[in-house]
């Protein structure tokens, strides 16, 4: 199988990433152009700050936890050369899960649904780790 394969699930949760970098960016702005957020917040994000913001923040935040696994997963794949259709199916259902997470999270952001999807994100990423180690 061709190992370029596995590179693009890896675009898709930059892309998933940066989407998230806009997004609190955009919440951002709006709070201190209403001046609901005091600048000095930025400093050291210390002080009250609103939900939708800390909601947004912590969502970006995310995407620097557990997808860096995934990246340095895809990495070992890549460059071993051994790239097997198990390991593009579990990074495609990866970012698929991740995706649901970002979505639950930045619309009706309900608890429970968005555990299950975070939960099913890291099963997929565990069984992709499996998968490699057992190979090697």
């Amino acid at each position: 199988m061709d190992r370029i394969l596995i590179v693009y699930p890896a675009f898709a949760v930059v892309l998933l990433t940066l989407f998230s970098m806009i997004k609190m960016r955009l919440v951002l702005d709006k709070h201190l152009k209403s001046r609901t957020l005091k600048f000095k917040y930025l400093k050291v994000y210390d002080g009250p700050v609103p939900e939708d913001l800390e909601q947004a923040r912590q969502h970006y935040k995310n995407y620097f936890e557990l997808p860096v696994l995934f990246y340095v997963l895809l990495i070992f794949i890549y460059a071993t050369d051994n790239v097997n259709q198990y390991d593009v199916i579990f990074a495609w259902l990866f970012v698929f899960f991740k995706a649901a997470h970002s979505f639950i999270r930045m619309t009706n952001n309900y608890v429970p649904n968005r555990a299950k999807a975070f939960i099913l994100a890291v099963i997929v990423l565990l069984c992709g780790w499996i998968n490699f180690i057992v190979r090697y």
